[in-house]
């Protein structure tokens, strides 16, 4: 029997595959594009979710909480699905959950003592074209998110800074956005101190260093907008 057949029966054997496990994602489908509240439809669907298993396995509420704190931990010989239906659970979110609040303290305590304030006010007397404010607002972006490795952060102070500057040369807020997005967001997930770069290297088991050659949206997306930030195309005026 080969490793594919093998996997498939185990699944079946361990009661996890059912029919009705899809509701929870056929009401988050629903509710999004109802565009309920995400935090309403992530616990409308959390609560569906126990119920169905309460209902499916009834486990007593010591193990429930057991699956929520530490994760769900599949009992028996299944030795090809075991890794990968044993885990979630809150612990297992500790560490990322740890740099975001790290990230979130030192940027804010930067900000606050003036520090990151004054580097970039420093700059803003510099900006008086539309390729030199698109690199210095990628360049600020890109440097927050590798000294802190908060791409939020990088979003927030570079977005609050270089507005009045997008103004003054008569460029349309978006320009700005699209920027913040490609240099900001999506540059995070190649800091491997970040919090996306460890929460994916953490999920997927594979070092940032490993992925980023081949991250082709993240870098190339960089690059365009700076292109275009120098050549003008694509850019909106107001």
């Amino acid at each position: 029997m080969n490793s594919t057949a093998v996997f498939r029966q185990q699944l079946e054997a361990s009661g996890l595959v059912h029919a009705y496990s899809l509701i929870p994602f056929a009401l988050l489908v629903v509710l999004a594009v109802r565009r309920v509240n995400a935090v309403v439809a992530m616990i409308a669907t959390i609560a569906v979710s126990v119920a169905i298993t309460y209902l499916h396995s009834t486990p007593d509420l010591a193990k429930l909480g057991g699956w929520f704190y530490s994760g769900f931990s599949l009992e028996g010989e299944f030795d090809k699905i075991g890794k990968l239906v044993s885990r979630g659970g809150l612990e297992s979110m500790f560490f990322t959950q740890t740099i975001v609040i790290l990230g979130l303290s030192l940027g804010g305590l930067m900000f606050s003592l003036g520090i990151i304030p004054s580097l970039l006010e420093g700059m803003r007397r510099f900006l008086t074209t539309a390729g030199r404010a698109t690199a210095s607002v990628a360049a600020t972006s890109v440097g927050v998110n590798v000294l802190i490795g908060e791409q939020y952060l990088s979003i927030l102070l570079s977005g609050e800074t270089f507005k009045p500057v997008y103004d003054k040369l008569g460029l349309h807020p978006r320009n700005l956005s699209r920027t913040l997005e490609d240099a900001g967001t999506v540059i995070n997930p190649l800091v491997p101190w970040s919090v996306c770069g460890v929460f994916i290297a953490n999920a997927l088991g594979v070092p940032v260093l490993n992925y980023l050659p081949y991250a082709f949206f993240c870098y190339l997306s960089l690059i365009l907008t700076l292109l275009f930030g120098w050549t003008g195309l694509t850019l909106s005026k107001k």
